[in-house]
């Protein structure tokens, strides 16, 4: 079973918001009121999603966050992996555990 982190989870949370207003430019502190995600989480996510190139920011006043390409482009596992890193397929992938297909 795949089991990604609770940043992940609220990632997938954050690019929704976004993707429904694809047009608009949102405050990470507008982002955190939307979607109920404490201001401090909301940003640490929306740094690792622009280090992803999954969204752009804008500087100033009237500044904020937005999707750098339609939301049709972006699926979920490219926003997991912005994240989590890319997700191990099995159980010998995570590295820790000594498997016998290894």
């Amino acid at each position: 079973m795949l089991k990604i982190s609770r940043l992940a989870d609220y990632a997938t949370i954050i690019m929704n918001f976004l993707a429904q207003h694809s047009q608009q430019t949102y405050s990470a502190t507008a982002i955190a009121d939307h979607t109920h995600i404490s201001v401090p989480t909301v940003s640490k996510i929306l740094k690792q999603l622009l280090e992803a190139k999954l969204l752009t920011s804008t500087r100033g006043v009237h500044g904020g966050y937005q999707l750098q390409t339609s939301p049709d482009q972006i699926s979920l596992a490219t926003i997991i992996s912005a994240i989590d890193g890319r997700p191990p397929v099995t159980e010998c992938a995570k590295g820790r555990n000594h498997c016998d297909l290894d």
